[in-house]
C-alpha cells in the first residue's frame, strides 16, 4: 500500500469496514498479494456502506433512495477525479490502478435501491436478474483486479456469485423474515403450497417448508458446483479465492441439510473449526499441483460429504470416534459415513421440535437408503454412504432394520419380556456392528456373531447409563418381567426413585451386559484380532462405562456416567497395542 499518508489512511479505513462486516473477508484475503487485499477491501467497503444505506431500519423508503442517490453522486465524482471522502479516495486510486469501470458499482446500487422498498420476486428469472446486480458485479470487479475481463470467465464467476447469493438467501431466511423480506420466488412458494405470510410469520407447515428449502438448496448447489470450473481457468491466487468462497457456500448448504432444512427459526452458520478446515481444503489443492485441481470438480463434493460425516461423528462426542482413529483413512471415512447415518436416524426419535414430524423423517431416511443402493441420494450423509456401499459389501437390510428399531421409539413402548428387548437391541445396535465389521474386514465367520453380541452389550450399557434421560422422555427399556422379579415398578424409574431394589435390578441387567461382552470375546477369532482392533477398542471403552456404573452402586439418577477424552484415547491405544502384540506372537 503506497501513496500519501491520506491515501494510506483511506485504504486502512476501507480495510476496517470490510473486516468488521464480512466475517470471512480476512480468512480469504490473507492468501492474496498485499496490494490486492486492499483493493478487494475497497470494493467490499463500498458495497457494505451502500447496503447499510438501503437497509437503514429507521428511515423511510424515500429517505433510503435519497441516501443512495447521494452515494451514487459521490461515486460519479470519484470516477470524474474528485473523490470526496476517504472511502472514495481509496476507490479512485484502485479504479485507476486496475482500470475498473463504473458500471459494476452502479449495478450494485441498483440492487440496493430494490432492497430499499422491497417487493417479492414473482419468478426465479426475476430473482436471477436481481442477483445480476446484487452479486455478479463483485465477481466481475474481482476478475479485473487479476487482469481478466473476458466473457467466459465472467460467466463462470456469475455462477459462483449467484450461487453464493442464493445460498445466503437460504441461510438468512429466518433473519430476512424478521425484516419483512422473503427472497424466495412466489412461483416456488406456490409450487410447495406456501405463502409469503406463512414465511413472514414463521409458522409455515414444516414439511412444505422443508420441501421448499431442499429445492432451493439444490438449485444453489448447482450454481456453485458449476462455477467451480473457474478455478481451472485462472491463476493460483484467484483459484484459491474461488475455491474458498464456493466451498464456503457449499458448506453452508450442507449445514442447512444437516438441520433437515428446518431453518425458519434458526440461522445455520459455520464454526471456527469449519472455517479452519475450509481454509486447509482450498490451500491443499494448490500445494499439490494442477493435477489435483483438474480432478476437483468431481472429487471435492464427495470429499466434502465425507468431511461432513466426520464432523457429525466428532461433535456427537461418540465413544466410536476414538476407535475409528485406529483405521486407515479410507476405512475410517467409510465408518464415519455409517456412523453419521446411524446418528441422524437415531436422533429422529429424540427430536422435540413441535413443527417437525419424526414419522415423516423416518420415511424420508428409508427413501434415502433406497436411493443409496438404487438411485441418487440427496443428503450429504447419503451421498457419502453411496460411495461407501460401492467399496464395501454392506447389506441393505441392516439399514432398514436399524430404521425399524428407531421407529419403535417414536411411540411409547413397553417391553414385557427380555426376548422383546433383545430383539430391539439387535435392530438398533447389532445391525450397526454387522455393517461395521464389513468395513473393518474379517476372515472368520464367527465375526458376525461377535458383532451381534457386542452390539447387544453396547445397547444394554447405554440403557443402564441413560435410565434417567430415557425416563425424562417417558421411556422405560427394562422389561416388565424383570421389574416384577425385583419388586420394582415403572414409576420408580420414571420418578428417578433410587432404592436397594432398583440397585439390585440394575445389577442384574449389568450382569446380562457382561455376559454378552464375554460371549463377544469368545467369538473373536485369533485371525481377526488385528482387523477388529477398533471394535475391541469400543468394547474396552463401553466396559469401562459399565464398571463406572457399578462403582457408583448403580445410582444412575444422580449423574450421567461418562469417560474423559484422555481415558477413551488410552483405551483405544491399549486395544491397538494388544492387536499388535498378538500379531508379533
Amino acid at each position: 500500500m503506497n501513496g500519501s499518508p491520506d491515501l494510506q489512511a483511506a485504504y486502512r479505513h476501507c480495510w476496517r469496514i470490510a473486516c468488521e462486516h464480512y466475517e470471512n473477508f480476512p480468512l480469504g484475503s490473507w492468501l492474496l498479494p498485499r496490494h490486492l487485499r486492499y483493493a478487494i477491501a475497497v470494493i467490499y467497503a463500498f458495497a457494505r456502506v451502500a447496503d447499510d444505506l438501503a437497509d437503514e431500519g429507521v428511515q423511510s423508503p424515500r429517505q433510503r433512495h435519497a441516501a443512495l442517490d447521494r452515494w451514487e453522486a459521490l461515486l460519479e465524482a470519484c470516477f470524474a477525479g474528485n473523490p470526496q471522502s476517504p472511502l472514495f479516495l481509496a476507490l479512485a486510486d484502485t479504479a485507476r490502478q486496475f482500470r475498473l469501470p463504473i458500471q459494476p458499482f452502479k449495478a450494485l446500487l441498483q440492487a440496493f435501491r430494490y432492497d430499499a422498498d422491497f417487493r417479492p420476486f414473482a419468478t426465479f428469472a426475476d430473482l436471477l436478474e436481481y442477483c445480476s446486480c446484487s452479486a455478479n458485479p463483485v465477481g466481475h470487479l474481482v476478475l479485473r483486479l487479476f487482469g481478466y475481463s473476458d466473457s467466459h470467465r465472467q460467466k463462470l464467476a456469475d455462477y459462483i456469485c449467484t450461487g453464493l447469493q442464493l445460498a445466503n438467501f437460504c441461510q438468512d431466511v429466518s433473519v430476512d423474515a424478521r425484516k419483512g423480506r422473503v427472497y424466495v420466488p412466489l412461483e416456488d412458494l406456490e409450487r410447495f403450497g406456501l405463502s409469503i405470510d406463512a414465511i413472514l410469520q414463521q409458522n409455515a407447515d414444516s414439511q412444505c417448508f422443508r420441501a421448499l428449502m431442499e429445492y432451493e438448496v439444490a438449485r444453489a448447489r448447482q450454481f456453485l458446483e458449476t462455477g467451480l470450473e473457474l478455478a481451472q481457468h485462472v491463476g493460483s491466487d484467484l483459484a484459491r479465492e474461488v475455491r474458498l468462497f464456493a466451498h464456503g457456500g457449499l458448506a453452508i448448504l450442507d449445514r442447512i441439510a444437516a438441520a433437515d432444512y428446518q431453518i425458519l427459526h434458526k440461522r445455520p452458520s459455520l464454526s471456527r473449526w469449519d472455517k479452519a478446515r475450509l481454509l486447509w481444503h482450498v490451500v491443499k489443492p494448490a500445494a499439490n499441483g494442477p493435477a489435483l485441481a483438474q480432478r476437483e470438480k468431481v472429487a471435492a463434493p464427495l470429499e466434502r460429504d465425507y468431511s461432513y460425516c466426520r464432523e457429525v461423528t466428532r461433535r456427537s462426542s461418540s465413544n466410536f470416534y476414538y476407535a475409528f482413529q485406529l483405521l486407515p483413512q479410507e476405512r475410517r471415512r467409510a465408518l464415519f459415513a455409517v456412523y453419521a447415518f446411524c446418528r441422524f436416524v437415531d436422533d429422529v426419535a429424540d427430536h422435540r421440535n413441535p413443527n417437525w414430524s419424526p414419522a415423516v423423517a423416518i420415511q424420508r431416511w428409508r427413501e434415502e437408503v433406497s436411493a443409496v443402493f438404487h438411485g441418487r441420494p440427496r443428503h450429504p450423509i447419503s451421498r457419502a454412504l453411496a460411495d461407501t456401499v460401492r467399496r464395501y459389501p454392506l447389506e441393505e437390510k441392516h439399514f432398514y432394520e436399524l430404521i425399524d428399531g428407531v421407529e419403535s421409539d417414536l411411540r411409547p413402548r413397553v417391553y414385557e419380556t427380555w426376548e422383546e428387548l433383545l430383539s430391539y437391541c439387535y435392530r438398533v445396535a447389532s445391525t450397526v456392528g454387522l455393517l461395521c465389521i464389513e468395513i473393518f474386514g474379517y476372515r472368520s465367520p464367527s465375526a458376525k456373531q461377535y458383532a451381534i453380541d457386542l452390539g447387544i452389550a453396547f445397547q444394554l450399557t447405554n440403557i443402564l447409563r441413560d435410565v434417567r434421560e430415557d425416563a425424562e422422555r417417558g421411556r422405560v427399556y427394562i422389561p416388565r418381567s424383570d421389574l416384577k422379579q425385583f419388586e420394582c415398578s415403572e414409576r420408580d424409574l420414571l420418578q428417578a426413585h433410587y432404592s436397594p431394589r432398583i440397585a439390585a435390578l440394575l445389577a442384574f441387567e449389568c450382569g446380562r451386559a457382561r455376559a454378552f461382552y464375554l460371549r463377544a470375546r469368545t467369538s473373536l477369532a485369533a485371525e481377526d484380532r488385528r482387523s477388529l482392533a477398533p471394535a475391541e477398542a469400543m468394547r474396552l471403552i463401553y466396559q469401562r462405562l459399565l464398571a463406572r456404573i457399578e462403582a457408583q452402586n448403580f445410582d444412575v439418577f444422580r449423574r450421567r456416567v461418562t469417560l474423559p477424552r484422555y481415558e477413551k484415547l488410552s483405551l483405544a491405544l491399549a486395544a491397538w497395542g494388544r492387536s499388535q502384540l498378538h500379531r508379533a506372537v
